[in-house]
């Protein structure tokens, strides 16, 4: 008896399972099929609506043989209103197509600017930079000698001090021709420090030695000055 019910309850599950999924399977196997149906027929219905607007445009401007002057003067007009449409077609395309390379030519010219702004500044910096570097290194060479120039005098080489001295003068005399006003009065206190170390160096040696040490950390101050 209970092979009997069960027998039963699966052969309606499978009528119900048929019942109900049949319809999707083909539900689902068909839709495709639909869905390029619909789009033919769109292709269609737009291919018609093409060809009965060529058609209506066609006899909205073809002349009869025989047609009256009342004919001809609509078809004419007709034919003056399309070329007039066409004409202002064509000067707003043009007037876009201008407007368009204007607006590009004037972008491209605003960015040619901003690029030779940003070179011209860069080039401004790198300069400042090199001619910091270059005074840098000279400050440098005028602490070396002024060194020199000391070992000379503790050495009594007052000849060769005075030589040293005579160069160093010299070079600060060049170093003035590319610097700030400021640092050009610092350069022209340091050139007459030097001049007063040289008179000294036969008369006071102590205070001509002193002097030049008092140089030698005064270049450094002003080698490191921004």
């Amino acid at each position: 008896m209970r092979a009997v019910i069960i027998g039963i309850v699966i052969f309606v599950g499978l009528g119900a399972a048929g019942y109900f999924g049949v319809p999707f399977l083909i539900e689902q196997k068909t839709g495709g099929l639909r869905a390029e149906v619909k789009d033919l027929r769109q292709r269609l219905e737009n291919a018609e609506v093409f060809i009965r607007k060529e058609e209506e445009a066609r006899k909205s401007v073809r002349i009869e043989s025989g047609a009256d002057a009342a004919t001809i003067t609509r078809v004419v007009n007709a034919l003056s209103s399309k070329v007039a449409e066409l004409e202002s077609s064509v000067r707003t395309d043009f007037s876009a197509a201008d407007a368009a390379v204007k607006e590009q030519k004037s972008a491209t010219e605003a960015a040619l600017k901003k690029q030779a702004e940003a070179l011209e500044k860069e080039s401004e910096e790198l300069l400042t930079q090199l001619r910091g570097a270059v005074f840098k290194t000279r400050m440098e060479e005028v602490r070396g000698r002024l060194l020199k120039v000391k070992t000379d005098l503790l050495a009594k080489n007052i000849g060769t001090a005075d030589a040293e001295i005579g160069v160093l003068v010299e070079t600060l005399e060049k170093v003035k021709d590319s610097v700030s006003p400021e640092m050009k009065k610092s350069l022209d206190a340091a050139q007459a420090s030097l001049k007063k170390a040289r008179g000294e160096m036969t008369t006071d040696l102590p205070s001509a030695m002193k002097r030049v040490d008092l140089l030698w950390h005064e270049i450094g101050k002003i080698s490191n000055t921004p």
